[in-house]
């Protein structure tokens, strides 16, 4: 239950920030744009490590297996991010619906969890509904829209992989990790292509971003760890309704039919999830 609240506060915190750096990189190159608030990001975690009095764990930060995570979330925040800034965000956070799907085939392939048939329905069901939405064929599925796929199949790889790193690190150094991996990439990158000016909006947006997003990395980590990746995997259908509503109130996209009754479809199957996941939560072994 924990993990599937970490899970949803996550959800929620990402879709603000990905509309904010979205507004902030118009005119701005991608790794401009991430690296900035990168470097704001970290800065709020490396407080909150010094906070919680963590900083002497520090050095686990450097462990292959939190490297390997880090990597992972280099590879996923660059891939999602472009495609973002190049596509409207409605259709970018559906693809990414794509996620718990992959992540339910990844964690009986190498954590060897048994999911129960229901869960499966209700993950496949979620599944048609995302095509629902974004219709793959049609004008707005682009290369942009497969560049977001490939951000999907990264992200799931970046989940699964972090039941992998050891326990004895804090959730919170991991997240350090990744924050910091994410930002010396697209520091190294803006130095390459060169330093474009910046308006006060564009810092303002950035800095807030920055925010949500240190919020998020942690949330999301910790339910990658205390959940049943098959089932706190389900939640994050819940950003298609969240990134809708967003897009309709800051760049007045709205959904057609079809896609509103997608939407539905993926939120009845997210609360299936939630309810199946239950018995389990409660140690008792579950069929169902």
């Amino acid at each position: 239950m924990r993990g599937a609240m970490a899970m949803l506060g996550a959800i929620g915190l990402f879709i603000v920030n990905d509309a904010m750096i979205k507004l902030a990189s118009e005119g701005l190159p991608a790794a401009q744009t991430i690296g900035v608030r990168g470097v704001f990001a970290t800065s709020w975690i490396i407080l909150a490590v010094l906070a919680s009095g963590l900083h002497r764990q520090v050095r686990h930060a450097l462990e292959p297996r939190t490297v390997g995570r880090a990597l992972l979330d280099v590879a996923s925040t660059f891939t999602y991010l472009i495609a973002l800034f190049n596509m409207p965000m409605a259709l970018a956070v559906a693809i990414g619906q794509t996620a718990p799907l992959v992540m339910l085939l990844l964690c009986v392939l190498f954590l060897r969890e048994q999911v129960p048939w229901k869960r499966w329905a209700a993950m496949l069901v979620g599944f048609a509904a995302v095509l629902l939405v974004a219709r793959p064929g049609s004008e707005g599925f682009t290369w942009w829209a497969a560049l977001s796929l490939l951000a999907t199949l990264c992200s799931a790889l970046r989940d699964i992989y972090t039941r992998v790193v050891p326990q004895h690190v804090p959730s919170l150094i991991i997240t350090l990790a990744s924050a910091m991996a994410v930002t010396l990439v697209a520091t190294a990158l803006t130095a390459l292509a060169g330093w474009q000016p910046m308006t006060m909006e564009q810092w303002g947006l950035l800095f807030a971003a920055s925010l949500f997003l240190a919020g998020a990395y942690h949330l999301m980590i910790v339910a990658m760890r205390l959940g049943e990746v098959s089932f706190v995997g389900g939640f994050r259908y819940a950003s298609l309704p969240a990134g809708a509503m967003i897009a309709w109130l800051v760049w007045g996209q709205l959904p057609d039919g079809p896609a509103v009754i997608g939407m539905l479809v993926i939120v009845a199957a997210g609360l299936y999830l939630f309810r199946t996941g239950r018995p389990a939560r409660a140690g008792v072994t579950s069929t169902g």
